[in-house]
């Protein structure tokens, strides 16, 4: 999300006069450590608006950072790797800030390989809800029981592939949100507004919607609310049904079996009850 005057919290940041950087505290007041100059920016408001980013999807591989963008090493550490060859390490220990490495591919290996990840705008509300308790919740938890998927089409073991689930699942995504926006009794997506503007439409032409005593305006906003609900869930299963199909399409093109299909979930499950989540 853009539009911010001044960074209103550490962590990483796009300047629109001063390209990317991580703001941090230093000596109790804001700065802005950019990463293409190496410099450091009190003035803040010299160089916005400013967008706060946070890491997208995996984009691409390397033993070492070898292309200018965001880096994460095999131990979850972030790098930023500028136009200009800088190396820049990027540290989360609640304040943030970064620290310029030398760009030697022989130590830069040993915290490798590397998985550089797009950028993207960071949500203004979190994904999930914030909260203190760590406690795992375990309510509503199943075991879900997918059906056969079918694999067909373009089975070809390259990154089109891999790529085409990345944008099945962002559609499923916003599907979902759609979805949510539908059940929200606040209508953030306007379902009341519209259908308020179709009865203002037919009194105009004559129909006097509101005036005829067999029509009960408040059930059928009720009910024009439950369709556009309904039909936004019906997208929402559409989309989940390409992802589950484009994932079996890649376990088809892969050479993956339904074993170590089941081995891999097995792991999953083996990681999560190790933290804690099961």
């Amino acid at each position: 999300m853009s539009g911010h005057e001044k960074p209103d919290a550490p962590g990483l940041w796009k300047a629109a006069h001063g390209g990317y950087g991580v703001m941090f505290h230093d000596d109790g007041e804001p700065a802005m450590l950019l990463f293409g100059p190496g410099a450091k920016v009190r003035a803040l408001d010299a160089i916005g608006p400013y967008t706060r980013l946070q890491p997208g999807v995996p984009v691409g591989s390397a033993p070492v950072p070898n292309l200018p963008g965001l880096w994460m090493d095999k131990d979850g550490s972030l790098y930023f790797l500028s136009g200009g060859r800088r190396v820049w390490r990027i540290r989360d220990d609640h304040d943030w800030m970064a620290e310029e490495l030398g760009n030697d591919p022989w130590e830069l290996s040993k915290h490798g390989p590397y998985a550089r990840y797009s950028i993207q705008a960071a949500e203004e509300v979190p994904w999930k809800p914030a909260s203190d308790d760590s406690t795992p919740i375990h309510e509503g938890s199943r075991t879900v029981h997918l059906p056969d998927v079918r694999s067909f089409g373009r089975l070809e073991q390259d990154k089109w592939l891999a790529v085409k689930n990345l944008e099945e699942s962002a559609e499923l995504v916003e599907a979902c949100k759609q979805w949510l926006k539908a059940c929200d009794p606040a209508d953030p997506s306007g379902i009341d507004g519209q259908f308020i503007g179709v009865v203002n439409c037919l009194n105009i032409h004559g129909a006097a919607v509101g005036d005829e005593p067999d029509i009960d305006l408040d059930k059928a906003q009720a009910d024009w609310h439950d369709h556009v609900r309904d039909q936004r869930r019906q997208a929402m299963l559409d989309e989940l049904a390409d992802v589950l199909q484009t994932v079996g399409n890649l376990i088809t093109a892969f050479g993956i079996t339904d074993e170590e299909v089941e081995r891999a979930m097995d792991g999953c499950l083996e990681r999560n009850r190790r933290k804690g989540r099961l």
